[in-house]
């Protein structure tokens, strides 16, 4: 056997000319820079991308993103965009009379937007604080100037509720609605004999002789009585003189009507207080035919404050568990039966409460 030579056995050289070259094998896979990156990020690096791998949530997600998209278009469209073209728009007035600033905000809006011809104001409250009825009354008073407001009483509309009522040109009532109660009360708590009771007590220092006047401490003397009275009798006669002017009635017939009495619908037409007997898809019928807009044009609503897809998701849903339920036959629950519908006269109202509601100490209510 021929001895092979030392530099031919380093060098890996073979006969043949066949190379086998572990060493440098082995030093490239320690040395070569890529080699070095772990298996994990080749994985990561040529693994098919997210929506590739689970395609129906991504092209359904995208759908779902598209139409959303597109109901906002045309809600923007339908509401306020230059498209719109004349509109209707809805003022509503529900439960107690107290904050009423975001109504006067909207009404604001209205004045302000020349494609709104007219307005539907909807009442349904049993009244209020004497001033808050008053400044949202004043409100619609000026709004009706400018243009055609027509009102449709709910199921309860009286002292307050009444008061507001008294801007529109045309009032709608149902037969059955409440409504009436002129005037005013003002309610004090008397609660010095419970604190006698429980041993409690409380002085009062006055620079003026009815700083102190209507203190829940003790009973009215004949000076409080008399002088709340006058206030009162003053805030009673502006409430009389409203009523009046709105309904173009002799101010003697008006001072009869303030009596605090409560009318259903019908005899609130017989006295002059509601022009007509419908629902709320008469009112909106006759103010359509007023301003010449289709009433079966969206009303333009008082925003929520709520999300716009908010107001939509929760629609969607709610419209296929109603209808889901009128398919099997059952009834609605509590909750999902429409509130105030433009064809129906079954709107849900606040607690009736003919004399007025309960106020605080201190405070007037119509």
């Amino acid at each position: 056997m021929t001895e092979k030579d030392p530099l031919e056995k380093d060098s890996g050289v073979e006969q043949g000319g066949q190379t086998s070259q572990p060493g440098l094998a082995k030093d490239c896979s320690t040395t070569c820079p890529l080699a070095r990156i772990p298996a994990s990020v080749w994985r990561d690096t040529f693994r098919p991308p997210w929506r590739k791998r689970h395609p129906v949530l991504f092209w359904g997600g995208l759908v779902v993103l598209v139409l959303l998209c597109f109901t906002a278009a045309m809600k923007g469209t339908a509401d306020d965009g230059p498209l719109a073209g004349e509109r209707l728009a809805l003022v509503s007035v529900r439960g107690s009379i107290m904050d009423v600033q975001p109504l006067l905000d909207w009404i604001a809006r209205i004045e302000h937007r020349e494609d709104v011809r007219g307005v539907l104001l909807r009442v349904d409250s049993p009244g209020g604080g004497a001033a808050a009825s008053q400044e949202l009354y004043g409100a619609l008073a000026r709004l009706a100037d400018k243009k055609p407001l027509v009102v449709s009483m709910g199921a309860t509309a009286a002292s307050g509720g009444l008061m507001v009522a008294m801007a529109g040109q045309k009032v709608f009532a149902n037969a059955s609605t409440v409504t009436g109660s002129i005037g005013v009360r003002m309610s004090i708590p008397q609660v010095q004999g419970l604190l006698d009771k429980l041993g409690v007590g409380q002085e009062t220092l006055v620079t003026a002789p009815f700083k102190d006047a209507g203190s829940y401490l003790r009973p009215l003397s004949p000076a409080d009585r008399a002088y709340f009275g006058k206030v009162l009798e003053d805030m009673h006669q502006q409430f009389v003189d409203i009523v009046a002017k709105g309904r173009k009635l002799p101010p003697e017939k008006a001072a009869a009507l303030g009596n605090g009495k409560i009318f259903t619908g019908r005899e609130a037409q017989g006295l002059g207080l509601v022009d007509e007997l419908g629902g709320q898809d008469v009112a909106l019928a006759h103010l359509a035919a007023l301003t010449h807009v289709p009433a079966s044009r969206p009303l333009l609503r008082q925003p929520s404050g709520k999300p716009w897809w908010q107001e939509e998701l929760r629609g969607s849903v709610r419209g296929l568990l109603v209808a889901f339920f009128q398919a099997c036959g059952l009834a609605l629950p509590e909750g999902f039966a429409p509130v105030d519908t433009l064809a129906g006269n079954g709107a849900q109202s606040a607690p009736l409460s003919p004399a007025g509601i309960g106020m605080p100490f201190f405070l007037y209510s119509l």
